[in-house]
């Protein structure tokens, strides 16, 4: 088995949960973009698609949650994330660095690997010929109830909408679509008064997901099969994108519970 992951310390938790659940982890395809040019690239990109006054506002909000949240969200992702012990646990995984997976050395890397099934964790694109390369499964996690809540903050999102009960994680098979292949697992994350932020809650959603993909590669090795449910019907307006300062001041008056 092969992650594909971003380089962070979510990603690589989720790397060193499926080896310490005994699962057979031979490579990690660690994907990154570092440098201005890359995020001006990013950027320019961005605000062509959703336009600069959007753009500014988006950074804004992104600031205006750090400066509340930041500092409290990093004690908890201390508490949550042991990053010695991950980097530790990974240590006999095959590297594999990209800056894209579709890159052809990049898929050849992976090849030579032999892989049967893809663990995904990751922000950047996996399209169909690198997906094509893990004949088992290209299995995936989102921190939020697919398909009603797909893209980013999904936490955040459901939130600020009044639905608790979509502040959860879902696993799934990945497809061409963004978190509407059919799932293996849902479940619900509950809200610790004065502790959880809508990010602290994705993060213990990524780590359920990071669990619940190594029980169903075990069961996958063992020759058993694994239920899905097809997601038949992807409701409108399902996809989210980054919250702007004037979601998060929205968010600010309606809940009571996250911070």
């Amino acid at each position: 088995m092969i992650a594909l992951c971003s380089d962070g310390p979510l990603e690589r938790n989720t790397c060193a949960t499926l080896v310490r659940a005994g699962v057979n982890l031979v490579g990690i395809a660690w994907c990154a973009r570092p440098g201005l040019a890359a995020r001006a690239r990013f950027l320019w990109r961005w605000v062509g698609r959703h336009g600069a006054l959007h753009t500014a506002g988006q950074i804004l909000g992104r600031f205006y949650d750090r400066a509340r949240n930041g500092r409290h969200d990093a004690r908890m992702l201390a508490r949550l994330v042991d990053e010695g012990a991950d980097r530790a646990a990974l240590a006999s995984a095959t590297p594999i660095h990209t800056d894209s997976y579709s890159r052809p050395e990049t898929r050849a890397a992976l090849a030579r690997l032999d892989p049967d099934i893809f663990v995904v964790h990751t922000k950047y694109i996996v399209g169909p010929t690198v997906r094509a390369l893990a004949p088992v499964a290209v299995i995936g996690g989102h921190p939020g109830i697919t398909p009603c809540y797909r893209g980013m903050d999904s936490t955040f999102w459901a939130v600020l909408h009044g639905r608790p009960e979509m502040v959860g994680y879902s696993v799934f098979l990945l497809d061409d679509g963004i978190d509407t292949g059919p799932v293996l697992h849902q479940g619900r994350i509950d809200v610790v008064p004065g502790e959880d932020s809508h990010g602290t809650l994705e993060w213990k959603g990524m780590q359920r997901q990071s669990a619940l993909q190594a029980a169903a590669i075990l069961r996958l090795d063992a020759g058993e099969c694994v239920p899905l449910r097809r997601i038949e019907c992807v409701p409108d307006d399902s996809y989210f994108t980054l919250p702007t300062l004037t979601d998060f001041l929205r968010y600010r008056r309606r809940q009571r519970l996250v911070r």
